[in-house]
């Protein structure tokens, strides 16, 4: 008889922990009448940093970097800090051109500023996209395919130009910002980039 109604009992804890699971992983799928306004006010942010890591995972090799990134409208400087103190890298640019510092003092000039990343970590993960979505905005340089809102009628994920991008762990006083942010491609199931951002700092 005990056993019977611990059975029971866990059969319904089970029930209601995924009950529980689905209505916070609940998605929206068409634009929640809060998101425009949302999106505005994103829009506006334009100086800001950021502080976190970023973590890159291929089928050949993996590993992270602490990322320092300080945006002024088109003005950028992106500080890529390698572990066990090997040095950085240092990208400065805007929407036209952008210069790498590499470790040992080398500079070179890259003229299509969404190959920088490429450059460093050998993924081409485009930057003026990376600028918008680190907002929780779809990217502005690409259509979108498909694009998903969590609870909270904010962005939670977006397929742009091939790539998947999810937005969670939403915090701020004022506005709400991701603090991780996942990326993932179709045709490339072993590439796995994850930004976690320690800090959010915005100039208002």
């Amino acid at each position: 008889m005990f056993r019977l109604i611990s059975i029971r009992l866990a059969y319904a804890l089970m029930f209601l922990t995924l009950a529980s699971c689905s209505v916070i992983k609940e998605k929206i799928t068409s634009e929640p009448g809060g998101w425009p306004e949302q999106q505005q006010k994103r829009q506006q942010i334009k100086a800001w940093e950021v502080r976190g890591r970023l973590g890159v995972q291929t089928e050949a090799t993996g590993g992270s970097v602490d990322l320092i990134w300080k945006q002024s409208n088109q003005d950028y400087s992106i500080r890529l800090i390698l572990p066990l103190g090997v040095g950085s890298y240092l990208i400065q640019g805007n929407g036209q051109r952008a210069v790498i510092r590499y470790p040992d003092g080398r500079r070179r000039q890259v003229s299509n500023v969404d190959n920088v990343f490429s450059s460093i970590l050998g993924v081409s993960l485009p930057v003026s996209a990376m600028r918008d979505w680190i907002r929780g905005l779809p990217a502005r340089s690409f259509s979108v395919e498909a694009i998903q809102w969590n609870d909270q009628e904010l962005l939670d994920t977006i397929k742009q130009s091939g790539w998947t991008v999810e937005m969670a762990d939403y915090a701020g006083n004022e506005l709400l910002l991701p603090h991780s942010v996942y990326l993932s491609r179709e045709d490339n199931e072993e590439l796995d980039i994850r930004l976690v951002l320690r800090q959010w700092l915005v100039d208002s």
